[in-house]
């Protein structure tokens, strides 16, 4: 005689099956789960241009990014230029991200440029990251020209970070430039990171210049790091000029730092002059 099919049996048969269902329930969902994509850097925008020969900044090329997660640093714009011949300041490219996590560093915006023959200072680029949680430094902002043959100064590049949660230092910001000829400062670069938890310096900003002829100072570069934790000196800034023919003084560079825990010194700012 065949068994007999009781309700209790058919309760004992659903409740098995939802146990089965419900212990696949996980292995489903993470088996369909999407992985955290990767994101590419934009690209910086072109820059405008006024008058007759003017030209505009180029922008930056956005970052690639490697990894899950990984995310590429953005391009800088391009700077505009307003006068006969006047030429924006390119953008800096972003950095490359390769790494669960990564960020590459966004590249600086060009300067702008207003007045004949006036030339805005290009931005820095990003620097790269390599690992796990990596960071670059952002590249710095190209100087402004304001006056007849003004240069605006350039912005340094950020520091590549390599190693997990490294930081790469930020590029210094070019210095501005007013007044005929005048030359705005550099920016320094920023250090590089190597090792677990390093973190690069900062490059100095460039002095601003104001009046005929005037210079203003380089900004230092940053110090590398390398090795866990370490730490690289801040470079100083570079020193203001006022006045006719007046040049700053540049700024110091950071100090280096090698081993673990290690700090290097920051640089001294440049000086004034007026």
């Amino acid at each position: 005689m065949a068994p007999k099919f009781t309700k209790q049996v058919a309760f004992s048969a659903v409740a098995a099956l939802s146990l089965v269902l419900a212990g696949l329930g996980p292995a489903v969902s993470s088996a369909h789960a999407a992985p955290i994509a990767a994101v590419g850097g934009n690209g910086g925008n072109g820059g405008n241009a006024h008058g007759p020969g003017a030209i505009g900044g180029n922008g930056g090329n956005g970052g690639n990014a490697h990894g899950p997660g990984a995310i590429g640093g953005n391009g800088g714009n391009g700077g505009n230029a307003h006068g006969h011949g006047a030429i924006g300041g390119n953008g800096g490219n972003g950095g490359n991200a390769h790494g669960p996590g990564a960020v590459g560093g966004n590249g600086g915006n060009g300067g702008n440029a207003h007045g004949p023959g006036a030339i805005g200072g290009n931005g820095g680029n990003g620097g790269n990251a390599h690992g796990p949680g990596a960071i670059g430094g952002n590249g710095g902002n190209g100087g402004n020209a304001h006056g007849p043959g003004a240069i605006g100064g350039n912005g340094g590049n950020g520091g590549n970070a390599t190693g997990p949660n490294a930081q790469g230092g930020n590029g210094g910001n070019g210095g501005n430039a007013t007044g005929p000829d005048a030359q705005g400062g550099n920016g320094g670069n920023g250090g590089n990171a190597t090792g677990p938890g390093a973190i690069g310096g900062n490059g100095g900003n460039g002095g601003n210049a104001t009046g005929p002829g005037a210079i203003g100072g380089n900004g230092g570069n940053g110090g590398n790091a390398t090795g866990l934790n370490a730490q690289g000196g801040n470079g100083g800034n570079g020193g203001n000029a006022t006045g006719p023919d007046a040049q700053g003084g540049n700024g110091g560079n950071g100090g280096n730092a090698t081993g673990p825990g290690a700090i290097g010194g920051n640089g001294g700012n440049g000086g004034d002059a007026s």
